[in-house]
């Protein structure tokens, strides 16, 4: 996988540190490409439903966030996006030791990007996909 443009990835890397909801979620950023980004989170109990699995509301987030920095990384200016349509499918409960997002981009435009972010829980040596979600966003400068 290609990587980013250094200072790409530090503009990433000390933005995503910015994020409020990331940083509550113990959420870090475990790899980052040209168009792609993975991050991760640990189980922890007000992430989890009282089942034990992850809240569909994290998925949500984690698959947004993703699909929101793999955007950044394809533009060598601070470009900022916000997201104009989601669709998360829910495939098997999100349960383990981590849960990972891997977000790539399908297509990169001038105004529109898509994103598609695929999640898997952890568990042990065992990943499972848990969610996949489409992001379309917007350039917002």
């Amino acid at each position: 996988m290609k990587k980013p443009d250094p200072q790409i990835e530090k503009r990433i890397r000390d933005s995503f540190a910015r994020q409020k909801l990331m940083a509550a979620y113990g959420a870090e950023i475990t790899d980052i490409g040209h168009g792609y980004m993975e991050i991760s989170v640990a189980p922890q109990d007000f992430l989890l439903r009282t089942s034990g699995i992850f809240h569909g509301g994290v998925l949500a987030a984690m698959a947004d966030t993703a699909a929101g920095y793999a955007a950044g990384t394809i533009h060598t200016n601070d470009a900022s996006f916000l997201t104009v349509e989601f669709k998360i499918s829910f495939l098997n409960p999100a349960q383990g030791n981590r849960l990972v997002t891997r977000a790539r981009l399908l297509k990169g435009g001038r105004t529109l990007t898509i994103a598609q972010a695929d999640l898997y829980s952890i568990d042990e040596d065992l990943e499972k996909q848990v969610a996949t979600a489409i992001v379309t966003l917007i350039k917002a400068n």
